[in-house]
């Protein structure tokens, strides 16, 4: 018998910061706010930042929505500034976007007949919060320089939830072939990776929930950018993936059947794709030479399953990138063989109507006040599934 339906999300926010000092005031195109150009960089400092104030209420109004359509029980979410951050979008924002859900569950008990109780009343809202409220959130500082984060937000409590982000090469025993000869950081000074460095450019989080009496184990993560070049800096990705496939593989070497066997997914922006619509001879967009997916070590043999492989192909896609007109799946849930193969009808949903207009293969409806290159809800679309537990 099957646990009690549950729906899983992730979601690359971007950007969901609270401190006005995101943008550094010392880069000369950054004292150009709009299409007007400040010569005083003080002056241009605090008219980015009241610009950024305004728009970040819109971004986040339009984030909210997104992730709601979800109506996700577990949300891991990317690109978020700090736990105090989180905190104020969900009482902000969140929050009074669920309003109108709690009162139509509350109108359906208050004119029931007979009449309800007072008592029976109070039990019913408290039902109805619970079921739309996410009341348990976490966010890790992580490796980042920019200070973006991995989150979780859940209408289920967890039983432990916990931080990778100092795990490092040598922890792990990942270090994969042709790391001694790459180099990161500025073009003038590049520097060399030790096995002595963290792993996870950002983190990789490792939530345990019980529900219905049985375990689910969600990792969290969100892997190197593409920034430099997405052959340039596979090998990080690689690596990253390598350390995944390690800590599922440690989580349940004591498990019957081991990792296989087990209830688990991973989810997260994996900052590289796999194929695109369906296409695995991946070529470099300027170069036109082979450019494999890092993602390999998690799918090649089946380890995890990447149930987005239910859609049609042309259907996969998660973002959207202008330049090269790239619509291609960067958001993953990948799940466990055992978790896959006990839920056969399960297929991920592609929240899309955050995505903005230039974004022009999506042509179903839009969220109010969505651009053609912003405000949106975000570059990326939630993507979640419903799931039982065997």
């Amino acid at each position: 018998m099957s646990s009690r339906a549950f729906r899983l999300a992730t979601f690359n926010v971007e950007n969901l910061y609270s401190r006005p000092n995101f943008w550094d005031p010392q880069k000369f195109h950054e004292q150009q706010v709009g299409n007007v150009f400040f010569e005083d960089k003080t002056e241009a400092t605090f008219a980015r930042r009241f610009s950024e104030a305004t728009l970040s209420d819109e971004k986040c109004q339009l984030t909210a929505l997104a992730l709601l359509a979800t109506n996700a029980d577990i949300v891991a979410l990317q690109e978020v500034d700090s736990e105090e951050a989180l905190r104020s979008f969900r009482e902000n924002y969140l929050k009074r976007l669920e309003g109108p859900h709690v009162a139509r569950a509350m109108r359906e008990v208050i004119f029931a007949e007979p009449r309800p109780s007072p008592e029976r009343v109070k039990q019913a809202r408290e039902a109805a919060i619970n079921r739309v409220n996410y009341r348990y959130m976490k966010v890790f500082d992580g490796n980042d320089r920019r200070g973006i984060d991995i989150g979780v937000l859940s209408r289920i409590g967890w039983r432990d939830i916990s931080s990778n982000a100092n795990l490092t090469y040598a922890d792990l025993d990942v270090w994969p072939e042709g790391m001694d000869t790459y180099r990161e950081g500025p073009q003038d000074n590049p520097r060399a990776l030790s096995r002595a460095d963290r792993i996870f450019k950002r983190d990789a989080v490792v939530a345990e929930f019980v529900i219905d009496g049985r375990p689910f184990t969600l990792f969290c993560c969100h892997l190197k950018s593409m920034t430099g070049g997405r052959k340039a800096t596979r090998l990080v990705r690689l690596a990253e993936v390598m350390a995944l496939r390690k800590l599922v593989e440690r989580r349940f070497e004591d498990h019957e059947g081991g990792p296989a066997a087990a209830n688990w997914a991973i989810c997260g922006d994996f900052n590289d794709y796999y194929e695109i619509d369906g296409n695995r001879d991946l070529r470099d967009y300027v170069t036109g030479e082979d450019a494999p997916s890092a993602l390999g070590p998690l799918l090649n043999d089946g380890f995890a399953i990447n149930i987005m492989a239910r859609r049609a192909p042309e259907d996969r896609w998660t973002t959207y990138h202008a330049p090269d007109d790239g619509y291609t799946q960067l958001d993953y849930i990948l799940l466990s063989p055992r978790l896959a193969a006990a839920n056969p009808q399960a297929v991920p949903e592609v929240i899309r109507m955050g995505q903005p207009w230039r974004a022009t293969r999506y042509t179903g409806p839009r969220f109010p006040r969505i651009g053609w290159d912003r405000p949106k809800s975000s570059d990326h679309s939630p993507v979640v599934v419903e799931l039982h537990l065997p």
